[in-house]
């Protein structure tokens, strides 16, 4: 696994701070794979840093907002869960977030994996048990959320 993570961490390495029109960045469809091994590598935090770019560049990407929501709900699942902390209930808002306009899309486009709409399902049910009930409130606080990340982000992209 660590000769994994160390060869992942150096393909990333030779394109992610290059301009999004740079030739030398891999294509579309190569970074999808990369965020899935990514994410089965454990390195969810670089998962998301390449979806959140994927869905910059196609933001009508069912698999990338399913990725990504995914990958924000492992990730809000790190934290302790006998603490619900600010951190982790931001993480799964948001994972339900990128989730929900997975399945907008998925319909919106007529997508036809199957699988990949059911686990979404699946996932945004477990969110909204552990959470309740999206809310206006909930989009706010994702709104001024995303903000401060992305401004972080883009400065290390």
């Amino acid at each position: 696994m660590d000769d994994a993570r160390a060869a992942l961490s150096r393909s990333m390495s030779l394109w992610k701070d290059l301009e999004p029109n740079d030739s030398n960045i891999p294509a579309f469809p190569t970074r999808i794979s990369l965020s899935r091994l990514l994410m089965e590598a454990e390195m969810e935090e670089e998962a998301i840093e390449v979806l959140e770019r994927l869905v910059e560049e196609d933001d009508e990407s069912v698999e990338a907002w399913y990725l990504g929501g995914w990958c924000l709900h492992l990730l809000s699942g790190k934290n302790d869960v006998a603490v619900e902390d600010k951190k982790a209930i931001a993480l799964k808002r948001t994972s339900r977030d990128w989730l929900q306009n997975c399945l907008k899309l998925y319909s919106m486009l007529e997508y036809e994996d199957e699988r990949l709409k059911a686990h979404a399902e699946e996932l945004v049910t477990d969110l909204n048990e552990s959470l309740g009930p999206a809310t206006a409130e909930d989009d706010e606080e994702w709104d001024d959320t995303e903000g401060e990340d992305s401004d972080e982000e883009m400065e290390g992209t």
